[in-house]
């Protein structure tokens, strides 16, 4: 009997201390929980960094906290037409051409308008305001800006390329029976600046630089048994360049201008900056590249590495690293908008900062061949047979 009363005093005693402990335990959270509202009511808890706190716990419990696997949103998959299909983007719209029409999508890939236009041969150019598509055999090209379309531009040869710049300053390269090649320019508006041509070498590149006066011209020419570059410094009201820059037995594959008068210039082995006046201003050649862009605050480009992996390399406009990221066998292409990139491996694509942050990643189960960005948080991934709209910031 003594030991039944024994018994029941210890448990008696071991349920007190549960409760106590239980009563403490609630006490602490109460008071915490008033305390954090009290903080979150003086508003001193907005400037807490809560990707950091949750960063912190990613750390403690051991999961990942990567951006890039974080799940981005598909909001739509459409199927595509065919070979002849081409894709612009302009600002949030994605314009394609079918060669039946020219159908324009938002960033979900609902249709909000659409054009009967035959497109046999596309050749396009786009910036974040002006969309143009043309038919280089048809030798025309529809200028729109947002949902409209301002002009139609003809010209007299088969159309070999389409530029323009952030300003709406559009050169087009085409052939002309009277001389190698012919370079007409337009302003933002459609309206014809002038024609230009070039009797002695071969026209490959032109873009009109951002005072919307002056323009270059970059084209081949024979040199005995070689070639040799030129870079051509020109405004609209000469007959003849102002500067130049010549360089024989290497070939450039890109040119674009930047805000502040200069030139872009890119091949396999370097990228190269010249000013107004044809000097080159700066040069980086780590050879190995196999694609460059441009963005808002400077350049990104994609070279091989000893290991035979692509490093993505994003600098300022003055050729400065500002980050790196090394990734993949198989690069297809580099897209920008503002200051956001996407990188094309073939199956998969990273999408960046400015500063080489990588935000998203999102992953097809077939060949990747093309990727537009509408706006900053939106892209289109492109296949051989579907269209599919993703959300990925």
């Amino acid at each position: 009997m003594a030991e039944s009363v024994n018994d029941n005093q210890k448990k008696f005693k071991n349920s007190k201390n549960a409760f106590s402990f239980i009563f403490l335990i609630c006490v602490v959270l109460l008071i915490s929980g008033l305390t954090i509202v009290s903080v979150m009511n003086t508003g001193y808890f907005q400037q807490f960094d809560t990707d950091a706190i949750t960063a912190v716990f990613s750390h403690i419990t051991g999961k990942n906290n990567d951006p890039s696997t974080k799940q981005l949103t598909v909001l739509n998959t459409l199927s595509t037409v065919g070979v002849s299909d081409a894709y612009v983007s302009c600002g949030k719209y994605l314009y394609v051409s079918n060669g039946r029409d020219i159908t324009v999508y938002d960033t979900t890939g609902e249709p909000v308008h659409k054009e009967i236009i035959e497109i046999k041969d596309p050749v396009t150019a786009s910036n974040a305001e002006y969309a143009l598509i043309g038919d280089r055999q048809e030798r025309t090209v529809y200028m729109y800006k947002g949902l409209k379309r301002i002009a139609l531009l003809e010209v007299t040869g088969d159309i070999r390329m389409i530029t323009v710049n952030d300003n709406g300053y559009i050169g087009i390269i085409c052939d002309d029976a009277t001389a190698r090649s012919k370079i007409s320019f337009y302003n933002y508006n459609g309206k014809k600046i002038c024609d230009i041509y070039k009797r002695e070498t071969l026209a490959v590149n032109t873009s009109v630089l951002s005072s919307g006066k002056e323009y270059v011209v970059y084209s081949v020419g024979i040199l005995g048994t070689g070639f040799i570059s030129n870079f051509e410094f020109s405004d609209f009201l000469s007959d003849s360049p102002h500067a130049a820059y010549n360089n024989s037995g290497v070939l450039y594959s890109i040119l674009f201008p930047t805000a502040d008068m200069k030139v872009i210039a890119a091949n396999e082995t370097g990228i190269y900056c010249f000013d107004r006046n044809a000097t080159l201003v700066w040069s980086v050649e780590p050879g190995n590249i196999n694609a460059v862009n441009r963005f808002k605050n400077g350049i990104v480009y994609t070279a091989q590495n000893i290991t035979g992996d692509y490093t993505t390399v994003f600098s300022d406009l003055s050729g400065n690293k500002l980050g790196e990221y090394s990734y993949g066998r198989n690069i297809i292409g580099i897209y920008t908008y503002d200051n956001i990139i996407a990188v094309n491996y073939g199956r998969e694509i990273a999408f960046f900062d400015g500063e080489g942050s990588i935000l998203k990643k999102y992953s097809s189960k077939s060949d990747i061949s093309d990727v537009r960005l509408l706006g900053r948080t939106n892209a289109v991934s492109i296949t051989a047979n579907d269209m599919t709209f993703i959300k990925f910031n």
